[in-house]
């Protein structure tokens, strides 16, 4: 079959867009192989990306086909493109046999530049996929998303689809794409740095960037844009820039959820510097990865989120700030001088919109912001950009009606009304801080799912777990894993409790409420709604499981919900420790739950100083707070002699350590009076984690010189009754 793409290539290349290809049927790799020759023709220096599992047989033999007939590729791991995120393709070859996930077409196919050319291939988008495999539930899934991306493909221009021997095609035109801009030199920046800036928006950027360096006093400064408007690439220009104009010593920290997030930051540092002329020397770790610049007096260096913390330096740069969570953010603006927050924003890292909530609640005299809207490696109006954008729902926005009625909705029903699914998506994602495309693909395929809304104000997914066989129990309770039943492997393989297993439940996957409408209660009636259907339809628990997180937490508390389980080790890929909470709906879970409670207010009290080191305080206290349990405990007249001692000045805190850790297990058992929630915390942290004045200080937000006195006071409070 004679593909003849040529006078469209042509087009692409004269507006600087790109086109993208979907090919499906028996000859997809064929047709591709032609398709990619045929751009080759008149763009033979073209560089090629092609993006694979190369551990699935058979994909390395497509593979070799294509560098059999077409020459030179960058092959790609699906699984590690993370790395190639800096990276520009002429053209990106996705190969979709084995694999069809949003995650990976949303990341690779901004890796092509205009002009260039992305084809996605496969036998089938809906069969025998690896991601999808994933989300089948004892051999039934949908394929509702896979549906919706072919429709859309067919109706946006420059999208083709060619399946089996039929094409559809809507061609775009270059009058409709606009190149980067980029002015006159700017008398603010290098020369030699203004070369490196491809559009106007980059060059603001350096220009702020540099003001806000000078800025005395405590100082943020945020830097919002969609994936490819240079931002990072941008930042690390700046440092250069400043670097060259700076005469004293200065230390820049950078952070972000992986090193690769931040790698164009590091790059374009180096570029600036090779630029300008500045001798520089690089730390690089055994992985390849820059962990280090040194030029001059001036230090940047890349650590990890959690080291970011307790690190002290001149300056934090935070890249993609919207995927780490509120919880570091606060942490980073409390604690930093100079702090500045870089992240995407209607991408495959989600919207982002709890970010822009984030940057709305600081002290605005202190903020300076700044937004990117032009991109940079292709043409504004990118038609790939814009399907991308419809297909993902990238730029949805949530609905702000109230209306007081609770609804169930269909699969099926959702995905065939465009705008219904706009207004339910648009819910989840603005009201979650870590989104990913593959979360649309969630919500129309995976199945023994339930969707609820309150009007569109509040949308909730639900799916069905437990019920399980006894063999299957056995299995997870040995340590094999078991997808889609998640609360009951984690409480059958982590609390060894296998009857768990045989009870039925609903666990609550996301809840969101729109975020102008939270706070009224909206997300408690739909879960009293979610309730009722459940103890009508002979279910025993509700549930869910998150990252641990105050607010959260104070929501599922609040609407009656017990802790029982919480991670031992921390998800370092989402940045927190996962918390399970349960709803009894009987007798017999309601004692399954006490029992499960009691287990984790035990762990925590015991071993908080090395399991839970590094969780909030105040999360600790929400659990250990949650229920009474009665118990005896004996406490040595000797050890309230030592804390009174301590009290008045008497002995040193680590001579009556012993004494108040008794106590204070004590108390969380009986709960017998009510310390305020900064007492607490600072007993949490200093006497149960082991944190020292300066960290409990910033992660609670006192001042350190007050933190003992807080501390000794909670412990008269406490010698006051007989406990």
């Amino acid at each position: 079959m004679k593909l003849d793409f040529e006078k469209y290539f042509e087009d692409a290349k004269l507006g600087y867009y790109r086109i993208m290809v979907i090919i499906q049927g028996d000859n997809a790799l064929d047709n591709t192989i032609q398709l990619v020759q045929q751009y080759l023709e008149k763009n033979k220096e073209s560089k090629i990306a092609y993006a694979f599992h190369p551990w699935i047989n058979g994909s390395k033999n497509r593979l070799n086909q294509f560098k059999e007939k077409i020459g030179k590729i960058v092959d790609i791991d699906y699984s590690s493109s993370e790395k190639y995120l800096g990276e520009t393709f002429n053209v990106v070859i996705l190969d979709a046999i084995d694999d069809f996930r949003p995650n990976y077409i949303s990341r690779l196919t901004d890796l092509a530049s205009g002009g260039g050319l992305i084809v996605l291939y496969s036998n089938d988008i809906s069969r025998g996929k690896l991601y999808k495999e994933s989300i089948t539930r004892d051999g039934k899934v949908k394929d509702l998303f896979e549906e919706r991306f072919l429709s859309l493909a067919k109706q946006h221009r420059g999208i083709a689809v060619i399946e089996n021997q039929e094409v559809f095609f809507k061609p775009f035109n270059s009058s409709e794409s606009n190149k980067p801009l980029k002015g006159k030199n700017s008398a603010k920046i290098s020369k030699a740095i203004y070369s490196l800036c491809v559009s106007n928006d980059q060059v603001k950027l350096i220009e702020e960037f540099s003001n806000f360096f000078n800025l005395r006093g405590k100082r943020i400064f945020s830097v919002t844009a969609p994936r490819g408007r240079g931002k990072s690439a941008g930042v690390g220009l700046a440092l250069a820039e400043f670097i060259k104009k700076r005469r004293d010593p200065i230390t820049v920290y950078i952070t972000s959820p992986s090193y690769f997030s931040s790698y164009s930051i590091l790059d374009f540092l180096l570029k600036g510097l090779d630029a300008l002329g500045i001798r520089y020397r690089r730390v690089i770790s055994k992985e390849g990865k820059i962990m280090k610049v040194t030029a001059g007096e001036a230090i940047v260096r890349w650590t990890s989120p959690d080291l970011a913390k307790d690190a002290n330096a001149d300056m934090l740069i935070v890249d993609e700030a919207g995927s780490l969570g509120v919880e570091y953010l606060e942490n980073y603006v409390s604690k930093w001088e100079k702090v500045a927050l870089i992240t995407t924003v209607y991408g495959y890292e989600g919207s982002n919109k709890a970010f822009i909530k984030f940057l709305d609640s600081l002290n605005q005299s202190n903020l300076q912001r700044l937004k990117l809207t032009y991109p940079i490696r292709y043409a504004k109006g990118d038609p790939v950009e814009k399907f991308i954008n419809d297909v993902m729902l990238f730029e949805v926005e949530p609905s702000y009606s109230v209306q007081d009625s609770v609804s169930e909705i269909r699969q099926e029903d959702l995905f065939s009304n465009e705008k219904l699914l706009k207004e339910v998506y648009g819910v989840l994602v603005t009201a979650h801080y870590r989104n990913s495309p593959d979360d649309l693909m969630f919500l129309g395929d995976m199945p023994n799912q339930r969707i609820f809304a309150y009007g569109s104000s509040a949308v909730a997914q639900v799916l069905e777990e437990g019920n399980l066989a006894y063999e299957k129990i056995h299995e997870i309770y040995e340590g094999k894993e078991l997808e889609g039943n998640l609360i009951p492997e984690r409480i059958v393989k982590y609390a060894r409790l296998k009857e768990f297993g045989l009870f039925k439940g609903l666990r609550v996957m996301r809840i969101a409420v729109s975020p102008s409408l939270q706070g009224r209660g909206y997300g408690s009636k739909l879960l009293q709604h979610i309730e009722e259907v459940a103890l009508s339809e002979g279910y025993d628990w509700i549930g869910s499981s998150f990252l641990g997180d105050v607010k959260v937490l104070s929501f599922w508390l609040k609407n009656g919900f017990i802790p029982v389980y919480m991670a031992s080790k921390k998800n370092e890929g989402l940045g927190g420790y996962s918390i399970i909470v349960i709803k009894p709906l009987n007798k017999q879970i309601e004692q399954l739950a006490k029992n499960l409670y009691s287990l984790l207010k035990d762990k925590i009290l015991r071993t908080s100083h090395q399991v839970y080191f590094n969780i909030n305080p105040i999360i600790l206290l929400k659990i250990l707070s949650c229920c009474k349990i009665e118990k005896k405990f004996e406490i040595p007249e000797s050890y309230r002699d030592k804390i009174l001692a301590y009290v008045n000045g008497i002995l040193p805190y680590n001579s009556v350590a012993e004494a108040v850790h008794s106590i204070l297990v004590k108390y969380f058992y009986l709960l017998p009076i009510h310390l305020d929630d900064i007492e607490l915390g600072v007993l949490i942290a200093r006497c149960l984690q082991g944190k020292s004045w300066y960290h409990l200080s910033i992660i609670l937000g006192i001042n350190q010189s007050k933190a003992e006195k807080i501390l000794k006071d909670a412990l008269g409070k406490l010698m006051q009754i007989d406990i």
